[in-house]
């Protein structure tokens, strides 16, 4: 096991919704995910699609309707957890050729109130610059930031999304 394993970005968020719900609004990302400042492609992000199935595909959609794949679906385990390849290079660009991984778990805290616990991992596949990226995804920018804007509409109650 190389050293770059061993390191893991963690964060977590507590929403005031049951865990199937938590869940729902979590994989409707196109409904919370900041399009406007964290897309893929040249084109402004119009959706960000997880498919509901192992195998899945994970990707975005651009404003003229271009997709542009993130990764894919490992683990599809509702109401408890999903796991995520992502498969962008250090420059955002698709790449089939690596994967880190992206999972994350739903626990109950209360019938109203769900853990999100989210952990990305194996950036040794970034190799050299595995420490880059590693810093790049713990800032506060990254899935801080993106945990908060889930959170922010989680929070806004149990209006469809």
């Amino acid at each position: 096991m190389s050293l770059a394993s061993e390191f893991a970005v963690r964060r977590s968020v507590v929403v005031a919704l049951p865990k199937a719900r938590a869940f729902d609004v979590f994989v409707n990302m196109t409904a919370w995910w900041p399009l406007r400042t964290h897309t893929i492609g040249e084109a402004p992000g119009q959706a960000l699609i997880v498919e509901s199935r192992v195998g899945g595909r994970w990707f975005s959609i651009d404003k003229f309707g271009d997709e542009d794949d993130i990764g894919r679906v490992l683990l599809y385990d509702p109401p408890g957890r999903i796991v995520l390849t992502w498969e962008l290079s250090h420059d955002f660009r698709y790449e089939t050729s690596f994967a880190t991984e992206l999972e994350v778990r739903f626990v109950a805290e209360s019938p109203e109130r769900t853990s999100v616990e989210l952990e990305h991992r194996h950036f040794e596949s970034y190799g050299a610059r595995w420490e880059d990226q590693l810093a790049l995804f713990a800032g506060d920018g990254a899935w801080t930031y993106i945990l908060r804007c889930y959170a922010a509409v989680a929070s806004q109650g149990r209006q469809e999304v």
